[in-house]
């Protein structure tokens, strides 16, 4: 990359062409139907940590699809170096280069960039992170959003929440929402303006809390948090400040009964864990997860081991990896690569998730998926558990918060 500044050659990732040769279901067809895909992800930049985590779903995920649909996806990704604007460049530069349907891109403000390059060449997007209510709601034709807005996220967390504190001795009494101040941030903020009241959360807001996502020290934020009297955090993160919002609670000796993430990263990612260890267990953050008993589970967990040893599967990766099942599925009902067949074939998808957790994926007529199913995750030992729901939980919660002080 240029220091000063980034250019439409520098915005592209290498391309890269991915054989699979794992075997074949029964039915697959003789001669793969070929489709040639860009992905828009921030792989480097602030937001580097969970870009490289969806890249490497991607590459994960166009291996098992040309294994389970027969279609032999070649994947050309492209980096936003994590600046909103540059999704459009990114989008334009790989239609350019001949992708016909595009996945990305993670970041709401740079997904929407890219959806108006797909919007004015009519290739659709599939959207497999970005929750602010924007992706969905601006009339874009081309957008199909496998995740859920950020209300959505919101509200189903906030009943989950809700069901979690009736069960608790000595709740906490008040919260303070510490905020990114980016598109995202600001839509889940709102969000849980507006959602707190419609599930009666029985407890108060003491304070809102924004902050810039590329700020190197949070001391005030934090300070202003702990000042506010709140017993309990509510966080809306990208990695980075997840990780540094702990570090000032430790310094500034506060010791908050909870901490609770609806629409964040933080406690789901290696980078937390690594960064923070023993003090990284304790968050709680809801979240779309994969599904330990999904009937391909084992074996996707060891293609990814074998491929990405010293990394975690996690829901970057997840999302990125059903992203491409999506469109595994709609070009293999076509068997075409044009964008207009394809966007055909996405309308009409309804499909059971590969991986995730959650009922069948369907798109509305505004292209946002019409099912949301929410996990409810612990940092636990080093990692993030599940705790809920029950059928698939694998820790039981762990509350109040162990003091910082104390470990």
């Amino acid at each position: 990359m240029q220091k000063n500044g980034l250019t439409r050659r520098t915005v592209l990732g290498a391309g890269a062409g991915l054989a699979a040769g794992l075997g074949s279901w029964p039915l697959m067809a003789a001669t793969p139907t070929k489709v040639k895909v860009g992905a828009i992800m921030p792989s480097s930049g602030v937001l580097a940590f969970p870009g490289q985590a969806c890249v490497r779903g991607i590459n994960l995920g166009a291996k098992f699809a040309k294994e389970k649909y027969g279609v032999d996806i070649e994947v050309v990704h492209a980096d936003t170096q994590s600046r909103p604007e540059n999704g459009r460049i990114a989008a334009e530069s790989l239609i350019r280069r001949g992708c016909t349907v595009l996945i990305g891109a993670w970041d709401s403000g740079a997904t929407i960039s890219a959806l108006q390059a797909c919007e004015a060449a009519k290739v659709p997007m599939v959207v497999h992170i970005a929750s602010a209510t924007q992706v969905t709601s601006q009339g874009f034709t081309q957008v199909f959003r496998y995740y859920p807005t950020s209300l959505t996220i919101v509200r189903q967390s906030l009943v989950e929440l809700k069901s979690v504190l009736g069960t608790l001795k000595d709740p906490p009494t008040s919260v303070a929402v510490l905020h990114l101040n980016n598109t995202m941030g600001q839509s889940t903020a709102a969000s849980i303006k507006q959602a707190w009241e419609e599930v009666n959360v029985p407890l108060k807001i003491a304070e809102y809390v924004p902050y810039d996502e590329r700020a190197k020290d949070l001391s005030v934020e934090v300070a202003k948090a702990k000042a506010s009297g709140a017993d309990a955090i509510v966080s809306v993160t990208r990695v980075n400040d997840a990780i540094m919002i702990t570090r000032e609670c430790i310094k500034q000796g506060w010791n908050p009964k909870m901490i609770f993430s609806p629409n964040s990263n933080g406690v789901i990612d290696k980078a937390y864990h690594d960064a923070l260890g023993k003090y990284g267990d304790g968050p709680i953050l809801a979240a779309l997860w994969s599904n330990p008993k999904a009937s391909d589970f084992d074996k996707i967990m060891k293609m990814f081991a074998a491929d990405y040893p010293k990394d975690w599967f996690d829901a970057n990766a997840g999302c990125a990896f059903e992203a491409v099942q999506i469109v595994g599925d709609a070009v293999s009902r076509i068997h075409s690569s044009e964008s207009a067949a394809i966007h055909g074939a996405l309308k009409a998808t309804d499909m059971k998730p590969i991986l995730m957790y959650g009922e069948n994926t369907k798109f509305d007529a505004s292209g946002q998926n019409v099912h949301c199913s929410m996990v409810m995750l612990q940092g636990l030992q080093g990692r993030p558990r599940v705790v809920a729901p029950k059928a698939i939980a694998e820790a039981t919660l762990e509350y109040p918060l162990v003091p910082f002080s104390s470990r």
